[in-house]
């Protein structure tokens, strides 16, 4: 009796939430307004929950990125059935998106790009979201290094942001000539918006471009998920409650087993062995209020024989210890008719290097506070205002083996920033938006005022315009600062026109664009590399090219594949460059297709990844020229295949893929010892893959 009681006194509420178009969105919030009763929405945009409350309620639906909705209904005890339609209000007015520079993922665009099964699925990615963004035009292929070089960009002019908030160190630290990967997996993500320059007022510090990627609301049930690999093995623990969620996760990496069955070209003396752990939980306070709480751990350690550089033949070890931890928290709520979004990030990171010569020990603290602001105050007129408040403190440790000599350099850097955005649709099929961001660091004692200004006009339908101009500055590396923290900032400018088509699930995108450098640091390798004497700011240079990027999810019945190509002409004079060329990461060609097949008979994809880019200039001591020196091509095929079934009646992904099917011996560039041979002549090696081929199969269970 008690339990039909409780029952009566409930009343159950779902329905589904969409934009305008009907489009699902995912991880949208409803709630009783003044309660905790509500839910997330789930993949298909449905929701359902139920309520203790009686009488008239008024009920709250929000999504960041769209207009607040209220709406007062009647609770009685008897089900109800609510569907809602928001309306977009971040970059979106009508039809016309500003969509030049970027490539926005997130499930409520309009320019859907990649999602995070898109990533996973990507052949030559092997599961690295750094590694699939490399397949998109205006990114070059860096494959000793791993890292984002984005339109004749070094790697560190490209920064990463997860919910609005600075992420220090997004790779996982790598020995020389071995490349990276990130920390995330893709997995994590709901939104993904990959700038290749000119991107929001919102974010600063990186000269080239800005990876935005925006956490996963509430998951829909509690589930296990165990993944076994050739290479490792991971867990995940997830508990979903009405109002909050929590996941927990722990992954091992080790590759012994694997090393030891495919003959390797580098002479490991310890494999590389990782540890990762993982937290995640998501709350949701009275009113549309909530919390997401993300925080990370990870250990790795490695050592290898590596050439010692001075004569052909020496060897040395380098031995490589990582440790890593990064939390962020972050607090969205709908206030009156404002979105309001406020978080803090930690970052920690702990690398122990040590050579035959010297040993060098870095320790990088990074603390971050932002906040943000927006409200549209009509459908002609919209506002982000904000801040944020970044603490680096950095430290190293410096010790030859074979001399008194020890360096300790010190960065201490406290940079403030402000930044307000607003978006104006003068006319129904134009839309303007203007920003500025001021930013000053202490360590270099210097503020700068960015401008950002951008414009999109909808010719037609289908068929969209787009311009963006903004200044972007970024204080120098510390690796440079802890010599001479004198220096000021380097600038970019960016200047970028854009044309788009899309109908019928199919996208056309032509880019192209202009940045001009100044105030690159500069220095003078002839004298001591501590002496700060010769540090300055006369670097320059500029980049020019052509993106073009297609994607057709139509033509071919489960055929989804994108195709896209780079034109980069990119020179600078900057470090201890002689002269303005183009450096060693800027391939001047850059294509790529990339093509996923669904088969329904068997429950299986197959997907495929050819690239191909042009030769990358390397310096040969020997000529008299700097820089003028050309590596072949570089050339991959890529192929992998997943197969859903059932294991023990529990949903189950066979996984399995292979790069560079075809063993093509990519060189990326050389390296020269540091004394001549009996003939006068410098010696090298080149710079390759450390095996042609890289094979992985993996096991994926869901335990619901």
């Amino acid at each position: 009796m008690f339990a039909s009681f409780l029952s009566y006194s409930q009343t159950q509420i779902n329905g589904k939430i969409a934009d305008e178009k009907g489009e699902p969105l995912v991880g949208a919030n409803i709630m009783v307004k003044g309660t905790y009763d509500g839910a997330g929405t789930d993949a298909n945009g449905d929701y359902s929950f139920v309520s203790n409350e009686k009488g008239k309620q008024i009920i709250i639906i929000s999504f960041v990125g769209f207009q607040l909705q209220e709406k007062e209904v009647e609770l009685s005890g008897a089900k109800l059935v609510l569907d809602f339609k928001l309306k977009e209000i971040s970059n979106q007015i009508a039809d016309v998106v500003i969509s030049a520079g970027a490539f926005e993922t997130s499930d409520r665009k309009k320019s859907v790009t990649l999602q995070p099964l898109d990533i996973l699925t990507t052949p030559s990615a092997a599961g690295d979201i750094y590694g699939a963004l490399a397949t998109l035009p205006g990114a070059s292929m860096v494959g000793e290094d791993g890292r984002l070089f984005v339109r004749g960009g070094d790697g560190y002019e490209s920064k990463t942001f997860i919910d609005g908030l600075l992420v220090k160190k997004p790779y996982s630290s790598n020995t020389p000539d071995l490349p990276t990967r990130g920390r995330f997996s893709p997995m994590l993500f709901s939104g993904t918006t990959f700038s290749t320059g000119g991107y929001s007022a919102e974010y600063g510090q990186a000269l080239s471009s800005a990876l935005i990627l925006t956490t996963n609301a509430f998951p829909k049930k509690t589930q296990t998920d165990l993944s076994l690999l050739t290479v490792g093995l991971g867990a995940t623990q997830t508990y979903a409650g009405k109002n909050a969620s929590l996941s927990i996760g722990a992954e091992y990496y080790n590759l012994t087993p694997y090393f030891s069955v495919v003959n390797q070209a580098v002479k490991w003396n310890k494999y590389p062995e990782s540890l990762g752990l993982s937290f995640t939980s998501r709350i949701r306070t009275k009113g549309d209020g909530v919390i997401k709480i993300f925080s990370t751990y990870s250990s790795a350690t490695s050592g290898l024989r590596y050439p010692e550089m001075t004569s052909p033949g020496a060897l040395q070890d380098i031995n490589l210890s990582n440790k890593n931890s990064y939390t962020n928290i972050n607090y969205t709520r709908g206030v009156s008719n404002w979105t309001f979004r406020g978080g803090v990030a930690y970052t920690y990171d702990e690398n122990l290097l040590g050579l035959k010569a010297f040993n060098v020990n870095d320790y990088n603290t990074n603390f971050q506070a932002h906040f943000s602001m927006k409200r549209k105050f009509s459908d002609k007129l919209s506002l982000n205002i904000g801040g944020e408040e970044t603490v680096n403190l950095f430290n190293e440790k410096y010790q030859e083996s074979s001399s008194t000599l020890r360096f300790k350099g010190n960065v201490k850097d406290f940079n403030s920033a402000i930044f307000s955005e607003v978006e104006v649709r003068p006319l129904s099929r134009l839309v303007v938006r203007a920003g500025l961001r001021g930013e000053n660091a202490s360590v270099i004692n210097d503020g700068k005022i960015a401008v950002r200004t951008s414009a999109a006009w909808l010719i037609s339908r289908d068929v969209q315009f787009s311009m963006i101009y903004g200044t972007f500055y970024q204080t120098p590396e510390e690796s440079i600062l802890k010599f001479k923290p004198e220096l000021g900032y380097e600038k970019a400018e960016h200047y970028i026109a854009n044309l788009q088509y899309e109908k019928n699930d199919r996208l056309l995108r032509v880019e192209g664009y202009y940045k001009k450098y100044n105030d690159f640091v500069a220095y003078d390798t002839a004298h001591s590399f501590s002496d700060p004497l010769f540090y300055n700011n006369s670097g320059y240079g500029d980049s020019r090219g052509i993106d073009v990027y297609y994607r057709d999810r139509k033509t071919f019945k489960n055929l989804d594949y994108w195709v896209s190509y780079s034109f980069i002409d990119s020179k600078r004079k900057y470090r201890d460059y002689p002269s303005c060329v183009t450096p060693p990461f800027a391939s001047k060609h850059n294509f790529t297709v990339v093509g996923k097949q669904w088969v329904q008979k068997i429950t299986t994809q197959f997907g495929a990844t050819f690239a191909w880019s042009s030769g990358r200039p390397y310096n040969n001591p020997n000529s008299t020229k700097f820089m003028d020196k050309i590596t072949t091509n570089y050339f991959d095929v890529s192929l992998n295949v997943s197969h859903l079934c059932e294991l023990f009646g529990k949903s189950t992904i066979l996984y399995a893929s292979m790069s560079n099917v075809f063993g093509r011996d990519n060189i990326y560039g050389y390296r020269y010892y540091s004394t001549p041979n009996s003939s006068g002549v410098f010696e090298s090696i080149p710079v390759r893959s450390e095996s042609k081929r890289f094979i992985l199969f993996g096991l994926f269970i869901t335990l619901d």
